[in-house]
């Protein structure tokens, strides 16, 4: 790259000089062309003006002696005075040498005719035209190679620490960085170049932390089933009530264990872009089961479930829609103390479709509402697990909120609750009218 700037750099050069041979062989032919131009002009009038004087000398009487010494007298012309139609006097011709004009100017009973011959040409005003044209040239060379050289220095800088920066990046070193300096367009490069760098940097980071907590909650459950298995085997768990205690840990954990691997594969399968088949989806009855499934959890935790619905239906793929909700709807339940309330509405105005689960729970932190998105981000890990949470549910969400083009929208305060929003666009009027979707009333 930085030989091509070099290289463009002395391309530049050559041109403007060719250019400006080219504009000095110009500036000479037009500068000729000029020169005689008002040489032809200047004779022009001078012969008339001689003409002119030749002619009221005849026409007062001078004779053909007084015409041989004005002839004498005029060496590039030939002078030819006629009378009455017969010629009275004509000068000698001039050999090797052509017309260059002739004028005519009648007097009385005659005319007089003067030709004037090819004489030297002055080479002024083409040497003056030739001369401005070649300072005016040499300028615009140096102007040229000046600006060559500060644009070359200008982009050299920037172009080597996007090519130093890029040979780092592809190494793994993700910290390397462009820097934005220089013309504007490196600069849209740099800030470019280094945000992309910095997202894979954090991605990178993500990714670790992600493997280590994977690592980490696959690995509490298993130590407990590990070590309460050996205590049942070897017999250390003696008495009805100790192989109890430690079968009921076993089935929780191996529960706890068997949840994560689901969300992990759902997860996994949602990153793969796995094909989005959408079908005409009834929202009343889809909201109606969703609610009865889990009706007896909520039960069991002592909370209010409630539903609501004025939607129609839409055109979305059932089993996305159904990952969303229940991961809201689960992860409301969870975070509702008993005597709580959890509220499910469903809303479809203006061509969105809007899915709110409302809870009145513990609330989440300002700071903490755009991370718990994340993969296995924890507000409160040891709450996280005494809820049983794997730390992926609303991961799973988002990604599938996505899948179907809409979003998850947050609003909580500690202590006031949560209300989580999936938004997503209705159906095209020509897609729904193919799939037979209504409109809402």
């Amino acid at each position: 790259m930085l030989a091509r700037v070099t290289s463009l750099r002395l391309w530049l050069l050559v041109a403007m000089v060719t250019s400006s041979i080219v504009g000095l062989g110009g500036a000479f032919l037009v500068g000729s062309k000029i020169d005689q131009s008002s040489e032809r002009s200047a004779d022009t009038a001078r012969a008339l003006q001689v003409a002119r004087t030749i002619a009221n000398q005849v026409q007062a009487g001078a004779g053909v002696t007084r015409l041989a010494a004005l002839q004498d007298v005029l060496v590039n012309d030939r002078l030819t005075v006629r009378r009455g139609g017969a010629k009275v006097f004509e000068g000698p011709a001039r050999t090797g040498r052509g017309f260059e004009l002739r004028v005519r100017v009648p007097f009385t009973g005659g005319v007089v005719e003067l030709a004037d011959y090819t004489g030297p040409h002055s080479t002024r005003t083409t040497l003056d035209l030739t001369l401005i044209t070649a300072g005016v040239l040499v300028l615009v060379i140096a102007a040229a190679i000046l600006a060559a050289t500060l644009v070359t220095r200008a982009v050299r800088g920037p172009v080597g620490r996007a090519i130093d920066a890029a040979e780092r990046l592809s190494h793994g070193e993700l910290s390397a960085r462009m820097g934005s300096s220089g013309p504007e367009e490196l600069v849209k490069l740099g800030r470019a170049f280094d945000g992309m760098a910095t997202r894979l940097e954090r991605a990178d980071r993500d990714q670790r932390q992600f493997l280590a907590d994977v690592a980490h909650e696959i690995a509490t459950p298993l130590n407990t089933i590990s070590g309460f298995g050996l205590a049942l085997a070897d017999g250390v768990a003696q008495g009805e009530t100790q192989r109890a205690e430690a079968r009921a840990l076993i089935e929780t954990e191996t529960e706890r264990l068997h949840d994560l691997l689901s969300d992990l594969r759902e997860l996994t399968r949602l990153d793969l872009t796995e094909g989005v088949r959408l079908a005409p989806v009834a929202l009343a009855p889809f909201a109606r089961e969703l609610v009865t499934r889990f009706a007896p959890a909520a039960a069991n935790a002592g909370v209010e479930l409630s539903l609501s619905v004025r939607a129609n239906q839409i055109l979305s793929d059932r089993r996305l829609l159904e990952t969303v909700a229940s991961n809201l709807l689960s992860n409301a339940l969870r975070y509702t103390p008993e005597g709580g309330s959890v509220e499910v509405h469903l809303r479809q105005h203006r061509g969105r479709v809007v899915l709110m689960v409302r809870d009145n729970g513990v609330g989440i932190a300002p700071e903490h509402q755009q991370r718990i998105f994340e993969r296995l981000y924890r507000v409160d890990s040891a709450r996280n697990r005494a809820t049983g949470g794997s730390g992926l549910g609303l991961a799973i969400a988002q990604r599938a909120a996505q899948s179907l083009g809409g979003h998850i929208e947050l609003e909580s305060a500690p202590g006031r609750g949560s209300e989580f929003r999936l938004v997503l666009p209705t159906a095209n009027p020509r897609a729904s009218r193919e799939a037979g979707i209504s409109s809402p009333a």
